[in-house]
């Protein structure tokens, strides 16, 4: 049976000063509790990646995860989710560990503590897909590293960075010792042996609840129509590469018409 793996980023208490370009990815605070509530309502158990690709797991299952490592994962989300018994497993990018508004080492390390699941957003965010097999497994071998020796424990989840996808980074991460890869692809997340093709579903500001409990029943589809935007924005990046992609993304976000 399948997982629905939710994807975060930021939290905010006014998402309205986040930079413009960055803004769709930041969700309110009380739109997170408001989600948080849901899904304890929903009685989904709420397993981290590794969890749900072990052996034995519940035939329907939640996966909550956090991509990036912006600080607002620690001060904010988890105290909710400790409030209401939940684990997630937080994405980090390696080389901005303790730089801007992203966590430092003791919060992650608190973050580990808690029972969360620390994994390894790659070393740089790099769009794998501008990159070759060397700088992938560099990426991969090096973020997991650093995490490793600053956890002192074992690091096996990866997600993909950006939306620009290297089909090449499931063989190098299983290659490199990483028991999992989680990336961009809306879906859900098949239970089908395959542990390194986790689609998963992008929680963004303009998701209305309706539509997120729609995600919690599993409506497949509600994921049809999140899937068919993204295959409008895949054809875009397909189609003017990622430099170019990302400045008219830009545009288009300050004028408002992204969502």
């Amino acid at each position: 049976m399948p997982a629905l793996i939710l994807m975060y980023h930021d939290l905010s208490e006014d998402p309205a000063q986040v930079p413009a370009e960055h803004q769709p990815y930041v969700l309110d605070t009380s739109t997170f509790r408001r989600q948080v509530k849901s899904v304890t309502a929903a009685r989904l158990p709420a397993l981290t990646v590794s969890q749900w690709c072990s052996a034995s797991h519940p035939p329907r299952a939640l996966v909550l995860t956090f991509d990036d490592g912006h600080i607002s994962n620690y001060d904010t989300a988890l105290p909710i989710l400790i409030e209401h018994q939940l684990r997630a497993t937080f994405f980090i990018t390696v080389g901005c560990i303790g730089t801007g508004q992203t966590m430092d080492w003791q919060q992650i390390r608190a973050l580990h503590a808690s029972g969360m699941e620390i994994g390894s957003h790659t070393l740089t965010h790099r769009a794998p897909a501008t990159l070759d097999d060397d700088q992938l497994r560099y990426e991969l071998l090096e973020s997991r590293r650093f995490l490793e020796d600053g956890l002192g424990a074992p690091v096996t989840s990866v997600s993909s960075p950006t939306g620009f996808f290297n089909p090449r980074m499931r063989g190098i991460a299983r290659e490199v010792g990483y028991h999992a890869l989680c990336f961009g692809q809306v879906g859900l997340a098949a239970d089908n042996g395959d542990p390194f093709s986790l689609n998963r579903v992008a929680v963004k500001r303009t998701m209305s609840q309706s539509q997120f409990d729609a995600l919690l029943q599993f409506d497949r589809g509600a994921i049809r129509r999140l899937r068919l935007r993204q295959w409008v924005r895949e054809l875009a990046r397909k189609s003017l590469g990622p430099k170019a992609y990302l400045r008219v993304r830009r545009i288009l976000v300050q004028r408002g018409s992204v969502r």
